[in-house]
């Protein structure tokens, strides 16, 4: 897509098949499927467990040249050793990764609230060491390196110096849901996401030159829509800059992120026709979706 890179935290759900993707069957590869409209995807499995190589072959056969994984590093280096005495793990972790080759994007490493600036140190260490070959962003959940102060100044430095891009969560259009305006049973799922997602200001920055957004919409797309617009003007700009930036796109419900993707999308060639991105072109958007199932 232009070197922007689209995608979900999912590649495949049960109301799919039959929709967007083909009955199933196991003829069926859902990658595969998800593939032909996305050009990345947001791999979070391997937080909790480190995908076995053979596994990643698959992957990596499964879909074409220009698509791009984004994996995080496993919990055990992130939330367990905190960084510290962890390099087994760490060339662990990458020797597996290693396995997609070029269809490799982002190497994410999401660390917990408890990480504070007092453990920069730490992080700094970890970069440092980090093989250059590989695409580092960082996740930070530390209130104290969003306050504008001395941590997030040295953190941002830090990440300029090397190279290293800070991803951005961008949960406002989550929090400014009421869930109560729901029926029972999508309310009760707004407020355990709401509940699991981090609350932490959206602060637009590209400290290197693969920019990341992990954008959480609401369960209604027109309400989702004012909350993801400034980032289509963003989006151009990096385009224009020459950095090749990825957004992932979340809802309660990941079910319904592709039509999320869509619309966004969409937006951005009407705004842009100059600069189109190729257009998803999913059979149905979310609200038709709802009513088949």
């Amino acid at each position: 897509m232009k070197h922007c890179y689209i995608g979900c935290p999912i590649w495949t759900h049960p109301s799919w098949f039959g929709h967007i993707y083909p009955a199933k069957s196991r003829q069926i590869n859902p990658l595969e499927s998800y593939s032909r409209y996305f050009n990345s995807i947001e791999g979070n499995s391997s937080f909790y467990h480190l995908p076995e190589k053979a596994t990643l072959h698959k992957w990596a056969d499964s879909v074409p040249e220009h698509f791009r994984f984004s994996l995080k590093l496993p919990r055990t280096i992130s939330h367990e050793s905190k960084l510290d005495n962890c390099a087994g793990l760490l060339e662990q972790a990458l020797e597996h990764f290693n396995v997609l080759g070029e269809k490799l994007g982002l190497v994410m490493l999401q660390l917990p609230a408890s990480f504070s600036p007092a453990q920069l140190p730490s992080l700094q260490h970890f970069i440092e060491h980090f093989p250059s070959h590989f695409s580092l962003a960082v996740e930070l959940r530390h209130l104290e390196f969003f306050a504008k102060g001395e941590a997030e100044i040295a953190v941002n430095r830090l990440f300029k110096m090397h190279h290293i891009d800070r991803v951005i969560m961008d949960t406002r259009g989550l929090f400014a849901c009421a869930a109560e305006q729901y029926p029972a049973h999508e309310s009760a799922l707004i407020r355990e996401v709401q509940a699991k997602k981090p609350r932490v200001p959206t602060h637009v920055i590209a400290t290197a030159q693969r920019p990341i957004v992990r954008f959480v919409g609401q369960t209604d797309i027109a309400q989702t829509k004012p909350y993801y617009r400034p980032w289509l003007h963003k989006i151009k700009q990096w385009l224009d800059e020459g950095k090749h930036p990825t957004l992932f796109f979340h809802m309660p419900d990941n079910k319904d992120a592709p039509w999320l993707a869509q619309s966004f999308v969409e937006d951005f060639n009407q705004l842009y026709p100059q600069n189109a991105l190729p257009n998803l072109s999913l059979v149905s958007h979310q609200k038709e979706q709802k009513d088949l199932f």
